[in-house]
């Protein structure tokens, strides 16, 4: 069930539009995030919700963020949202190395993860 899947159109549109907030960090694809509530050069947004673009339940995905939340323990995090119209799915937002991250999502069978840097644009990395 955590086959990660290239990228649809309507996939790559559904990130793009999206809009996602945690605490004190508020980020769109393509322009700088605002605010920085965590340490370092690297916030990693990751999710273990619906793997592979198919939908899970309430339960399945809150127990499938548990899961990852198990790997986050030596980072620090902040639980936040990604939205899109009526669509919504948790996330973490991650003080994680990128490479470390794509890591971890791939094992949850995400197909992208949103990765910051301070001044630069917040952009898509597709794990397929």
């Amino acid at each position: 069930m955590n086959l990660v899947r290239p990228p649809t159109d309507a996939a790559i549109r559904a990130y793009r539009r999206s809009h996602y907030v945690a605490p004190g960090l508020d980020v769109r694809i393509g322009r700088p995030p605002r605010g920085w509530p965590l340490p370092g050069a690297s916030i990693v947004l990751l999710s273990a919700c619906n793997p592979s673009g198919r939908r899970l339940s309430a339960g399945l995905n809150a127990w499938r963020m548990s899961r990852l939340e198990v790997c986050l323990d030596s980072f620090p995090y902040l639980r936040g949202e990604g939205r899109l119209g009526r669509w919504s799915e948790t996330l973490f937002a991650v003080a994680m190395p990128l490479r470390r991250a794509c890591v971890v999502a791939r094992r949850f069978g995400q197909n992208a993860v949103v990765a910051l840097a301070p001044n630069h644009a917040a952009r898509l990395v597709w794990l397929a």
